[in-house]
């Protein structure tokens, strides 16, 4: 190729094309001069001497000509002598395309450049028979001139040459066009990838069928055999065997066998090879295109067919890009801030670390009768896994537990992510299955990375049945403490995040909890912790701990499993996140007191369920949950004093429940207490930095308490975690505005 496009650049692009295909002429010519030499019965050292004394003059004249057809004189200005060999050779230096062709000239030039592969061989053709007729006519003179002309002679030449010259048509003919097909493949690539660059339909050309090509072989078969067969005759009509000349023969078959298998071979896998390396480039992504052209009917309609196929995908994909574009607008605020965390956490990662663990809830209230242990352990200071209660429609209490692939920074990304789309998908649904579809999409459309999680989600309502499904997560457990068995609970689910056709994939089933029964979630942290010899915890190790020392108080229980893994790993490193979330059905007379409290809230008989829970307190005095909605119910008739003092009294015991700060927050307000509600509004958005309606009373208190720049700042935070929050856009511009006139 290096010798082609140094001709093409120094002479012209068709000449070389033209000065590559000789060899097939010589093959041709080898050939022809065997198989009709066979033929000359009698006087044959005679013709042979004449043919070889005049078959160089021959072929010269007719190469010559060709050249000139071709373009050998381009540089004297003397261009080729056909329009499209011109066009060729003024768009192609070498390899290289002109860049000012426009779109007419380019879709001329892939035109000519497809069709020059047959111009070349039927350019052969003509000129072999030239040859042949010029070869008859220079013996034909110089028999006559000599005076040895005889009819006898040249009846015989005529055979000859004849015989000669059909061998030739066949062998260089097609010679010619298989070498002339590769020489061009790849500049007929490079114009038909442009036409498409320019949007410019073009179907490519083809010329013949691979049958053809494989014919080929079998007719360079059939006269290498009639060829021998005609020496051997040859040889026993003269009963002479002339053994250098069958071993020069079979030579020549040989060579040209090989040198055609080659040529036919490199055209063959030099398609297949690009198509290998086009399918590869569409899987990964990428856009594809072929370097090289075949002109062969089977490969051009697949060649065809598989950039088809990659434009459609290509369509496809910017039509996806253009739907999750359309659905970001409300989470571009989210994202924004994101890359600012982001900058921030590479610059300092135990700041990054406190940020992450400050939306883990840390301590789960109870509810109920449901008590909650929890243990998280990051294997760097930045993990990806996570878990999350939500307060869901219905009175019913929902608990995640994730798993984001990966880990360190872009896992804690996604896990921000994630747990701002399950917030949102929990305020709509009550449903597992429905929320992950929620989920799953709001994931996909904002998270253009390979990123996924798996998650485990159950809901559980006052009457302790749950309903859960597993998005490809680990089981979760349920311990049936008396009967002394794990039922293992899981579902149908794909991963979430990873495709949209998910939704479709998850579901969700149902169980009752009994008292003392008990339920893991969990990542594999745990079953597939390593020790030093590359041994796994495993999952029945994992259950029979858990059976084994199912009896024991509930952060008793928790802490043993966690120590258990930690005495197994030993020295070995972790190797991923560990988390693990217990809930405990236990027994507790006082709640039968808080839901029959809570049936008279729902019917607004707020009095009623305060005398109900008054009643209560005589009888289990010290019941946390009792003196919680004892506040709530107060709060709700406007004894503001009375719910502030339960409230009071209610976080001396529990100091994590934001709804309690808040309750005493909104009560103080309504005194006109704007300092106390400041500081319990700061204390609830401090337990949940996301806690949008804490965020946006604490602002109100302090707007009332003459505060206005911290009003502004906390209602420009409501708005970057709820954007479409219109009563916190209306009061921030008010106090803007009043700001400025002050």
């Amino acid at each position: 190729m290096r010798l082609f496009y140094f001709l093409a650049e120094k002479i012209s692009y068709t000449f070389a094309i033209v000065f590559l295909t000789i060899p097939g002429g010589w093959m041709g010519a080898a050939f022809g001069f065997f198989l009709g030499t066979s033929f000359a019965i009698s006087h044959y050292d005679q013709v042979t001497y004449d043919i070889i004394k005049w078959l160089p003059l021959a072929i010269l004249i007719p190469s010559l000509l060709h050249f000139l057809q071709f373009g050998i004189f381009s540089p004297l200005k003397i261009p080729a002598l056909q329009g499209s060999l011109r066009k060729i050779n003024r768009h192609f230096y070498g390899s290289t395309l002109d860049s000012d062709i426009n779109d007419q000239e380019l879709q001329e030039l892939y035109i000519h450049l497809s069709d020059l592969p047959m111009i070349n061989s039927l350019s052969s053709i003509i000129y072999a028979a030239l040859t042949g007729l010029s070869l008859i006519g220079f013996i034909y003179l110089d028999y006559y001139t000599s005076g040895m002309y005889s009819l006898i002679l040249i009846k015989i030449v005529a055979k000859v040459v004849s015989v000669a010259v059909m061998t030739v048509i066949l062998l260089y003919g097609m010679s010619t066009y298989l070498i002339t097909e590769i020489l061009t493949g790849r500049e007929r690539a490079t114009c038909f990838n442009e036409l498409r660059r320019r949007k410019l339909f073009q179907r490519p050309r083809i010329l013949i069928s691979l049958r053809i090509k494989f014919s080929f072989f079998v007719i360079l078969m059939i006269i290498s055999l009639l060829t021998f067969a005609a020496l051997m005759q040859w040889s026993i009509f003269y009963n002479e065997f002339n053994l250098a000349t069958v071993a020069v023969y079979i030579l020549i078959c040989t060579l040209a066998g090989i040198f055609l298998m080659a040529v036919n071979t490199r055209s063959i896998l030099g398609v297949l090879g690009e198509m290998d390396r086009v399918t590869r480039e569409i899987t990964s992504g990428r856009q594809a295109e072929f370097m090289l052209h075949s002109l062969d009917s089977e490969f051009s309609m697949i060649e065809y067919a598989v950039i088809e196929m990659s434009s459609q995908i290509d369509e496809y994909r910017k039509n996806m890009e253009q739907k999750v574009e359309q659905r970001t607008g409300e989470l571009q605020a989210v994202l924004a801030d994101l890359k600012e965390r982001d900058d921030l956490i590479q610059k300092q990662l135990d700041m990054a670390s406190l940020i992450q663990r400050s939306i883990l809830p840390g301590h789960i209230d109870e509810w109920l009768e449901l008590k909650f242990s929890v243990r998280y352990i990051a294997m760097e200071k930045i993990g990806g896994d996570f878990y999350d209660v939500y307060q869901l429609k219905g009175d019913k209490m929902g608990i995640l537990v994730a798993d984001v692939s990966g880990h360190g920074i872009p896992a804690a990304l996604v896990t921000t992510m994630a747990k701002i789309a399950f917030n949102n998908a929990s305020m709509l649904y009550d449903s597992p299955k429905r929320i992950f579809q929620e989920v799953n999409q709001n994931i996909l459309d904002h998270v253009k990375t390979q990123d996924y999680l798996t998650a485990f989600f159950l809901s559980i309502d006052n009457e302790y049945n749950i309903t859960y499904a597993n998005a490809s997560h680990q089981k979760a457990m349920l311990v049936r403490t008396e009967d002394g068995v794990v039922e293992h609970l899981d579902t149908n689910g794909l991963f979430i995040g990873a495709i949209e056709d998910a939704r479709d994939t998850y579901e969700e089933k149902t169980t009752k909890l009994k008292y003392g029964d008990k339920i893991l979630l969990y990542t594999d942290g745990i079953p597939e912790a390593t020790n030093i010899d590359r041994e796994e915890y495993s999952g029945p190790r994992f259950e029979e701990t858990v059976l084994k020392n199912r009896h024991l108080a509930l952060d008793d229980f928790t802490n043993y499993i966690i120590e258990d893994v930690q005495r197994f790993i030993g020295n070995a490193q972790v190797e991923d996140d560990i988390t693990l979330v217990v809930i405990e059905l236990v027994r507790d007379e006082a709640v039968d007191v808080v839901k029959s409290a809570n049936k008279l809230s729902d019917e607004k008989k707020y009095y009623e369920a305060i005398d109900h829970l008054e009643r209560g307190l005589s009888l289990y005095p010290s019941n946390r949950k009792i003196i919680y909605n004892l506040a709530k119910n107060y709060f709700r008739v406007n004894n503001f004093g009375k719910a502030v003092e339960f409230i009071r009294d209610y976080i001396e015991s529990d100091k994590k429940n934001k709804y309690a700060y808040y309750i005493g927050g909104a009560a103080y307000y309504q005194m006109m207490d704007y300092k106390n509600a400041v500081d319990f509004l700061e204390q609830a958005v401090r337990i949940d930095p996301n806690f949008v309606n804490g965020h946006f009373a604490l602002a109100i208190a302090f707007e009332k308490g003459g505060r206005t720049s911290d009003a502004i700042a906390t209602l420009e935070k409501v708005i970057n975690l709820d954007p479409d929050n219109k009563i916190a856009h209306f009061e921030l511009q008010k106090l803007k505005k009043e700001d400025a006139e002050s």
